[in-house]
């Protein structure tokens, strides 16, 4: 599952969600002033939007989480993603 904290006015998070969506990956967002955004800034401690938060299944680790908080790198994610 991916997840999005997005900002109302970040221009950043509004690119990230129309590739996502052009893409037509599944995403959920979390802005950062609903609690859902609140929740994944004080669990993960970060405050950088956009940032996508990838929910990886791992054995032995009940939720492993990766993060990415650099624009181009989120974008080179979501690129690799429809490359598979």
């Amino acid at each position: 599952m991916l997840r999005i904290l997005t900002t109302y006015h970040c221009a950043r998070c509004k690119e990230v969600k129309k590739r996502l969506t052009q893409k037509n990956i599944s995403f959920l967002e979390c802005p950062a002033d609903d609690p859902s955004g609140i929740e994944l800034v004080v669990k993960h401690r970060v405050m950088t939007a956009p940032s996508l938060f990838i929910t990886e299944e791992k054995e032995n680790e009940p939720e492993a989480v990766r993060i990415i908080t650099d624009f181009d790198e989120i974008l080179l994610y979501i690129e690799r993603l429809t490359a598979q």
